[in-house]
């Protein structure tokens, strides 16, 4: 299979690594971000293109994708770049939950349905959805964790859609990647949130991992590199947790540290 694999939300952090690793293993790459300026520094770090993207903009995804298809030909998309915030549920507006859905969940499927339009006229593709750990509680995430659950639907839905055409659909759940990359802020807020410091947040994530440490993007690359790769050929809809065994927090929150706001 000839073509460009083209990784969104790939200027850093985590896919950045799933681009590098990408390079590394022999395939041609496309970076894809809504930071040109950054994606065009760490694109020319691993030698290949970069392009503005906004997967929230269904006119960004169709020029983008359109334009790998056509300069290069698509025989693969990353789909990693996704927002979150954290928030309780009844602390969180309809403005936050729209936004983090339109860009994780309708986002993802605009690329996964640009992408398999331009698949189904070749010979074949693979798609890897960057997703969690989904159906168990999780503090302060409930609306990142159902756009992650939507997507998670999605990918098995498409999956068989397209599985005829030689076109693989899988997803990869990434644990607690924290230190070292931009998502650690998120576990920060968490943290507060939860009413911890951050030392003994980091001792709550650790015991609550089997394999007692931070997930590294380096882990998660590997996996979705496998994923891309002809090791793979028979697995489509399914989906690689890369956690080191972690299934679920061990800790709820204080009522006050909600932020009702009717208190």
């Amino acid at each position: 299979m000839t073509g460009a694999v083209l990784v969104t939300g790939a200027a850093g952090g985590l896919g950045y690594a799933i681009a590098k690793r990408l390079v590394r293993d022999g395939h041609s790459v496309v970076i894809g971000d809504i930071d040109v300026e950054k994606a065009n520094e760490s694109a020319a770090e691993i030698g290949v293109p970069a392009l503005r993207l906004d997967i929230s903009d269904e006119e960004s995804v169709v020029k983008v994708v359109g334009r790998v298809a056509c300069s290069h030909g698509l025989s693969g998309v990353v789909n990693n770049a996704g927002v979150h915030k954290n928030l309780s549920v009844v602390g969180t507006s309809s403005v936050d939950w729209d936004r983090i859905h339109s860009v994780n969940a309708r986002g993802t499927f605009l690329m996964c349905r640009e992408a398999a339009r331009h698949m189904l006229k070749g010979d074949g593709g693979s798609i890897v959805n960057i997703i969690t750990r989904v159906q168990f509680g999780n503090p302060f995430s409930a609306a990142y964790m159902s756009s992650k659950s939507a997507v998670h639907s999605l990918t098995q839905c498409l999956a068989v859609e397209v599985a005829k055409a030689g076109i693989r659909v899988n997803g990869v759940g990434p644990g607690h990647v924290g230190p070292g990359t931009g998502m650690v802020r998120n576990f920060e807020a968490k943290a507060e949130s939860l009413g911890l410091e951050w030392n003994e947040f980091e001792t709550m994530v650790h015991r609550s991992i089997p394999l007692g440490r931070w997930c590294r993007p380096s882990d998660v690359a590997g996996a979705v590199s496998f994923l891309m790769s002809e090791n793979a050929e028979f697995m489509t809809g399914e989906f690689i947790y890369v956690t080191g065994g972690f299934q679920a927090y061990c800790e709820a929150p204080e009522i006050s540290l909600l932020e009702n706001p009717y208190d």
